[in-house]
């Protein structure tokens, strides 16, 4: 991108400070395109343009401040849908927290959370309703209980609380661009949650960066609306750059959302990255006579170009697979605290295997002298709700967020590299610090590996492996143990004997893992 360019986009990027800027302007600028997409029940395509969506979270807001005028935290509980988002929008346009939660979370899990977080209201999906009523019940301090799967509510509240009505006045909120807008919890790999504060000057921050631009996209969303990787950059960046929205609802739904809305990007995690080229490989074996690009749109649809995957680490043969089918794939690196983009992928072929380019029109990153990546800028949070001291803890003397990642900057000094978790760092008798990751990611291209988590016994280096048994099957490999000792002696080769593996154990079942699909490692016992 040339400097000029640069320049238009920072002085349009000003005007923006907090969500209900982004909704008005847009709305003026896209007007009646269409901004979401989905699939009703009886699988008719809906459309919601970027006035329906303004309109729409306008009346949100608007009965919110009607039967709550006093400022309060809302949260919400639910999977993707139309709802959902007017929801979160009209909460946050409303001067309130919006604060969401996983739509599997328990009734004893969400008394937990709400008391810590002090929700005073919530909206929630219709198959929550059961567990809602429970925690109301057990909970006791809910002013207001919405069950989003009732639309004809949602429908007569849009129409009741319209921009015409006598509720108009109360969408006039005078709004403070650096207070809390929204609190996320952390998947708690410890056990401690913690609630990340995030004002509407760091959301709106992280999606105006000028490192890399797309063009006009129709984008389907997979991710779940809880993560803020979804919200933020599914929605609020589409809002702000005018792409099209396809609400994929359920992961039960992709392959037909995929076709139907037949879309040109998406983000992911790396999970689904990799089953989505399992079903290319297995139309390739079925149909020979398809090419590459033939046979990844009869999954994706033709129009896919690019697809953006975070939270994870991203093998680079899955990359180059992507590749070989006309799809860019490319890694971004971030975190919750961070609202969530510290990197975004772009189309760099020098560094296509790396966590992404540095967003440095928001961010200033360095690698402290330990390894890890650290962090200070417009999209850093507040702090963790009601917790200074772990806030405190969160960042170093000088100001910035210690991540507690290690990594290091490419020598362009444009891109950053993820190596490892401190607190994962394998500490040997000798005083060497190993990173597991960088140990199983050797493992990345063996397909038989499901999962692997290494760790230490005894002083030495062992692995853990959940192993693909059917496609172990489909290879003919009918000695599953042996075949990956095989490989993992193939990965010692060259390596120092105290950073070998000296030991293998199978699983029978997969890792326990987190609401975000990260491997609880503090669970693993050798």
């Amino acid at each position: 991108m040339d400097n000029n360019r640069i320049a238009e986009l920072v002085k349009f990027y000003e005007q923006f400070h907090t969500v209900r800027d982004l909704i008005d302007i847009s709305a003026e600028r896209f007007a009646d395109k269409p901004f979401i997409k989905y699939l009703n029940s009886n699988d008719e395509v809906i459309e919601k343009s970027f006035i329906n969506l303004r309109d729409n979270s306008l009346a949100i807001c608007r009965y919110i401040r009607s039967v709550c005028p006093e400022r309060m935290h809302i949260g919400i509980i639910g999977k993707t849908s139309y709802e959902y988002i007017t929801a979160m929008t009209g909460a946050l346009v409303s001067g309130n927290v919006f604060v969401p939660f996983a739509p599997n979370i328990t009734v004893d899990e969400a008394v937990a959370l709400f008391e810590q977080g002090d929700i005073e209201a919530l909206f929630y999906e219709d198959a929550f309703d059961e567990s809602a009523k429970a925690i109301a019940e057990k909970y006791g301090k809910l002013k207001v209980l919405v069950n989003m799967g009732n639309a004809d509510w949602f429908a007569d509240i849009y129409a009741k609380y319209g921009h015409d009505s006598e509720y108009a006045s109360l969408s006039e909120v005078e709004l403070n661009p650096e207070d809390c807008a929204t609190i996320i919890y952390t998947s708690g790999t410890t056990g401690n949650r913690k609630g990340v504060m995030l004002s509407s000057s760091n959301l709106i921050a992280n999606i105006t960066y000028t490192e890399f631009e797309q063009g006009d996209e129709v984008l389907l969303s997979v991710l779940p609306m809880h993560h803020i990787f979804c919200f933020t950059s599914d929605y609020f960046k589409s809002l702000l750059e005018g792409f099209t929205v396809c609400l994929n609802g359920d992961l039960s739904n992709m392959a037909k959302n995929l076709q139907v809305f037949q879309p040109t990007t998406m983000r992911m995690v790396p999970m689904i990255a990799e089953t989505l080229i399992r079903k290319i490989n297995i139309l390739h074996k079925r149909f020979p006579q398809l090419t590459h690009r033939e046979a990844a749109e009869k999954v994706f649809g033709k129009n896919i170009s690019w697809l953006a995957v975070g939270g994870a680490y991203v093998a680079p043969s899955l990359i180059d697979e992507y590749e070989k089918h006309g799809i860019i794939l490319r890694q971004g690196y971030g975190m919750s605290e961070t609202a969530p983009k510290i990197t975004t992928g772009d189309n760099s072929n020098n560094h296509k295997y790396s966590s992404g380019k540095l967003m440095k029109s928001i961010f200033d990153v360095r690698i402290s002298d330990s390894g890890e990546i650290q962090v200070k800028g417009k999209s850093v949070m507040m702090g963790y709700y009601k917790m200074p001291e772990e806030t405190a803890a969160a960042f170093t003397e000088d100001g910035y967020l210690k991540t507690g990642d290690l990594g290091r900057i490419s020598d362009d000094g444009e891109h950053l590299y993820v190596t490892g978790r401190i607190k994962n760092l394998i500490i040997l008798s000798n005083g060497e610090n190993v990173s597991p990751e960088e140990i199983e990611k050797k493992f990345a291209d063996v397909k038989v590996i499901k999962e692997i988590v290494v760790s230490i016994m005894n002083d030495r280096i062992v692995a853990e492996v959940f192993p693909d048994a059917e496609l172990a099957e489909a290879l003919g490999i009918t000695d599953v143990e042996g075949y990956l000792q095989q490989k993992i002696d193939e990965a010692n080769i060259g390596e120092k004997p105290e950073r070998e593996i000296a030991y293998l154990k199978l699983r029978e079942t997969p890792f326990p893992k987190t609401t975000t699909g990260k491997i609880k490692r503090q669970t693993v016992t050798f």
